[in-house]
């Protein structure tokens, strides 16, 4: 598990490099003054900032490829937890939407959990869908797998983000998965079962978040406020 302490000079860089775009809503498009957790989010559709992130991407077409062959022969699975998940996925496939975000979390939060340093003995490793079926994983292991879960079972890419938060409950790095629906945004998370509403959860600071099409960098609301009343301006 990875500390607050080694990701503070991330939020702090990432709050240098993005601050003085806040108050400009009207100039930057990309520019979000009401983002998740009510901070301030710059969007990027560039991905070549998190290449762990871009290599799981690819790898999508290879969980496809498998899960095809799973259900057209279980003999076929690569993995029992390719079996269950495969049930799991095809049992839900008629379900009412928030039914299917809630059966995902709680189905996967019962998988292995593991660090990445028991994993691959690296401090920090986002794992495919298919490696994470194997090992088991951590927080952004657990947010990937019920994105591509969620993703099959119809919900937009552009209705989820994987967001790596700063937990000031736990003073770590914990990473979740954010999937708007009816209106709302949840949070799925590999600590809790339940699915709950972004505003029931203060201690998630968010440092960045992704998609298959954007990245976000998170801004305090508060922070980007006090900035713009001391009259920030932007050069060229």
């Amino acid at each position: 598990m990875r500390s607050f302490s080694r990701f503070s000079c991330l939020s702090i860089v990432t709050l240098s490099a993005t601050l003085s775009l806040a108050p400009m809503k009207s100039a930057y498009a990309d520019v979000n003054v009401d983002g998740l957790f009510g901070t301030v989010e710059i969007a990027s559709d560039n991905l070549s900032a998190l290449p762990q992130w871009k290599r799981v991407i690819e790898s999508f077409e290879e969980v496809a490829i498998e899960a095809k062959k799973c259900d057209l022969k279980i003999e076929d699975c690569y993995s029992q937890q390719m079996t269950l998940w495969r049930a799991k996925i095809n049992e839900l496939r008629t379900s009412d939407k928030r039914v299917q975000i809630q059966q995902i979390n709680r189905f996967l939060n019962s998988w292995r959990k593991r660090t990445d340093t028991e994993n691959y003995a690296v401090s920090d490793y986002w794992a495919t869908p298919l490696e994470f079926m194997e090992n088991g994983g951590d927080s952004e292991d657990f947010a990937i797998m019920k994105y591509i879960s969620l993703k099959e079972l119809g919900v937009p890419p552009s209705d989820m983000r994987i967001v790596v938060t700063n937990d000031v409950l736990r003073n770590n790095v914990h990473t979740v998965l954010s999937v708007k629906t009816g209106g709302k945004i949840y949070i799925l998370d590999d600590l809790n079962d339940s699915i709950l509403s972004e505003s029931f959860t203060p201690y998630y600071l968010p440092l960045y978040s992704v998609n298959e099409q954007n990245r976000w960098a998170h801004i305090p609301k508060a922070v980007s406020v006090e900035q713009a009343s001391q009259g920030t301006t932007q050069n060229d």
